[in-house]
């Protein structure tokens, strides 16, 4: 699943480096291209986190979990 998302930020960051210019302010395609990349960049970092620990689950030195 991380592999296909990567694929598909990569394919969409390829689109945006050959985009035309110039770029017009208001260029709604462009626009979209680059929230869509964002979206699936959030989505593949949230999934990233699930297979790790996040920051709650440290462990302190005394053997103990800290869950703060």
């Amino acid at each position: 699943m991380i592999a296909e998302l990567q694929r598909r930020i990569d394919s969409l960051s390829a689109e945006i480096r050959a985009y035309p210019t110039p770029i017009a302010r208001c260029d709604e395609q462009l626009a979209q291209l680059l929230d869509e990349r964002a979206r699936l960049n959030e989505w593949r970092l949230r999934l990233q986190e699930q297979g790790s620990c996040g920051p709650s689950a440290a462990w302190i030195n005394d053997g103990g979990f800290d869950a703060a």
